[in-house]
């Protein structure tokens, strides 16, 4: 099993090497700094987990109405044959991926109420097509 991590935050990797030197599991996960939006899959299938941010300051919600419908391009493009799983506090945004999710799953990160958003990453299109009159 290979488990590979990323963040464009050096402090955030610094955390999740901490961590997983607590856990001893610093030798079972490849760590690198990378924009999720730049990387492509290291496999021909898997799971990518991202906790993006779902923004709280005023002026955020912009620049996430933009983020989100790259990151489903990038998932989309880069990630065929994976399941990837979106957390988000923020219901609204990850309709703004322009994916389908098959599964959402209520959770808590910490006393934050959440959704886990589940997105199976087919080649092509899962729109149903209209029959033909």
């Amino acid at each position: 099993l290979s488990i590979y991590g990323s963040d464009i935050s050096d402090e955030a990797l610094k955390s999740a090497r901490i961590n997983l030197a607590a856990a001893g599991l610093e030798k079972m996960v490849s760590l690198k700094r990378a924009n999720v939006l730049e990387i492509s899959a290291p496999a021909r299938e898997g799971i990518i987990v991202t906790n993006p941010p779902y923004g709280v300051r005023l002026g955020e919600q912009q620049e996430l109405a933009e983020f989100y419908p790259k990151l489903g391009d990038a998932l989309k493009k880069k990630f065929t044959g994976w399941r990837a799983y979106i957390l988000s506090a923020d219901m609204r945004l990850p309709k703004l991926i322009r994916l389908a999710a098959s599964k959402r799953t209520p959770l808590f990160n910490g006393a934050l109420e959440c959704r886990l958003f589940e997105y199976k990453m087919v080649e092509g299109e899962m729109r149903k097509k209209r029959p033909e009159a």
